[in-house]
């Protein structure tokens, strides 16, 4: 059986139909798929097969004693038994586990993160059955709970995550909506991960919708959950930042909401929210669906290359470290004027495969398109930051260094035309400038000293002390060298005086 971080195919398969759960699943939210659950149905069989019967244990503390026993050991199968015993206690027996919930909840979370996947899988299914049949009962648990499946969404096999997606659905709709906001908002809005901030976004928006936005309005959570709201609506992710956008739709329905609103984020960022939302409403009032806006499926690893794109080997070449040394200039063929959508959408496909090599080939024609193609990039920025910014942060070293390098080649070409995104700009260079690692930490100094050299000033600056709470240690004083040489320089007016001075400004 593979590990968690590198699951084979085997492992593209959810869990699905579990016992209880039919009302739940009409859900959207928590919707699966025929196929999901036949992968489920196989992995239970395993489970079903170690002697155990559906059928109500002549004596069920005996039988939990021995369920926290198995769970105890280092065999993975033996765990194994072990969590089906609880599972099967928590459809049978319910009562007996409240006396000892802290000590169970415990044992099986601890295996959400167990490296082999299946075993893995089964604590996330047990603790979806836990929440089915034990509802409220089980709000004691739900922050250590909910913070433990949000780390799912990341780095793991996609039927896990799918299944830890589902049980965190599960949850919110069976335990006291208070608790499961909060879980949330500690665990969810603030992580650095995009997939767990995108789970984080889709499920308190559908607590919004389930609690009412005037109950909300007060309670001593509103505050947090506005501010929460506005910073979700500003995300680099499409998706979290849609949720974030139907928040603060909701929020400005609600006089005293819309305060807090106001009060929490920025005069500038409320307005460009607002902006973008009222450009959507618009967009689908007339009906305007642009293919290229809409989801695109993914290649996976083994598909066919575009004839756009060349294998990232011929355009980096990398020292043991890391660093990159060379790109040669390539000559890339790229399709016709009016073939730019599809251009668009195997641009998207690529910097969002799951490959890193794949990665690497959108970020090089992404480069290839601003030299050759300006006004294509300029005119849908925005739409190929919400990609392009999520390899500025990839996980893969090389991937993240390309990304850099190449952003501050685009900074060189398309100079002004990347101020709608300058703030995701500004950020995803000086998350990278805290790296550790020399060759990140000099790829992202190079895209900073593109951005000094090519885009206004002003708008800089602001960035900058907005978001110098990111910084620490040498990153600190790299831009605070920078931010004080072109105060010097320019000296722009109609900037405060801590702008001048490179000490970080307060939005509010």
């Amino acid at each position: 059986m593979e590990p968690c971080l590198g699951a084979g195919a085997a492992g593209r398969s959810m869990a699905g139909a579990l016992p209880g759960a039919a009302a739940l699943r009409a859900d959207p939210l928590l919707t699966v798929t025929s196929q999901t659950a036949t992968g489920a149905e196989r992995r239970e069989k395993p489970l079903r097969g170690h002697g155990h019967k559906d059928t109500a244990s002549a004596d069920p503390q005996q039988s939990l004693r021995e369920a926290l026993s198995l769970l105890g050991s280092d065999d993975w199968e033996t765990k194994e038994k072990g969590l089906f015993s609880v599972k099967h206690l928590a459809g049978s027996h319910s009562e007996v586990l409240l006396s000892r919930l802290r000590e169970i909840c415990l044992a099986v979370t601890s295996e959400v993160a167990n490296l082999r996947s299946k075993v893995s899988y089964s604590a996330i299914v047990t603790l979806e059955e836990l929440f089915l049949t034990l509802k409220k009962d089980m709000d004691s648990e739900v922050d250590e709970v909910a913070r433990v499946l949000l780390q799912v969404q990341c780095n793991c096999p996609e039927f896990v995550e799918k299944a830890a997606s589902q049980t965190l659905g599960i949850m919110v709709e069976n335990v006291t909506p208070a608790r499961a906001m909060t879980a949330l908002l500690d665990s969810g809005v603030r992580s650095r991960h995009v997939q767990v901030r995108k789970c984080a976004a889709e499920l308190l928006l559908s607590l919004m919708e389930k609690i009412g936005v005037t109950k909300l309005a007060g309670t001593a959570r509103a505050e947090r959950l506005v501010h929460a709201a506005g910073t979700l609506a500003q995300d680099c992710h499409k998706d979290t930042r849609h949720y974030g956008q139907e928040m603060v739709k909701m929020l400005m329905n609600h006089q005293k909401c819309k305060m807090l609103l106001e009060r929490s984020v920025s005069a500038h960022d409320l307005e460009d929210i607002l902006r973008r939302i009222k450009k959507k409403g618009m967009e689908e009032q007339k009906g305007e669906h642009p293919s290229v806006k809409s989801p695109v499926k993914k290649r996976s690893d083994g598909s066919k290359k575009p004839q756009a794109t060349l294998p990232a080997s011929q355009w980096v070449k990398s020292t043991s470290d890391g660093c990159l040394l060379h790109r040669p200039k390539v000559q890339v063929t790229l399709p016709p004027a009016r073939d730019e959508t599809e251009t668009l959408q195997n641009l998207y496909n690529l910097l969002e495969a799951k490959g890193f090599e794949a990665r690497m080939e959108g970020v090089a024609l992404l480069l290839e398109l601003c030299k050759n193609s300006p006004k294509l990039i300029t005119t849908n920025i925005v739409q190929i930051f919400d990609y392009f910014v999520l390899r500025i942060s990839d996980t893969h070293k090389r991937v993240k260094q390309m990304a850099l390098d190449v952003l501050a080649e685009m900074i060189t070409i398309l100079e002004d035309a990347l101020n709608p995104v300058i703030i995701r700009l500004v950020e995803g260079i000086l998350k990278n400038l805290n790296s550790k690692d020399p060759g990140v930490h000099a790829t992202a100094m190079n895209a900073l000293e593109a951005s000094i050299d090519h885009l206004d000033k002003v708008s800089l600056m602001k960035e900058f002390s907005h978001q110098w709470s990111q910084l620490s240690g040498q990153a600190l004083l790299d831009v605070t060298e920078r931010i004080t040489g072109m105060a010097s320089l320019s000296k722009p007016r109609g900037l405060p005086r801590e702008y001048l001075q490179g000490r970080p400004v307060n939005r509010q």
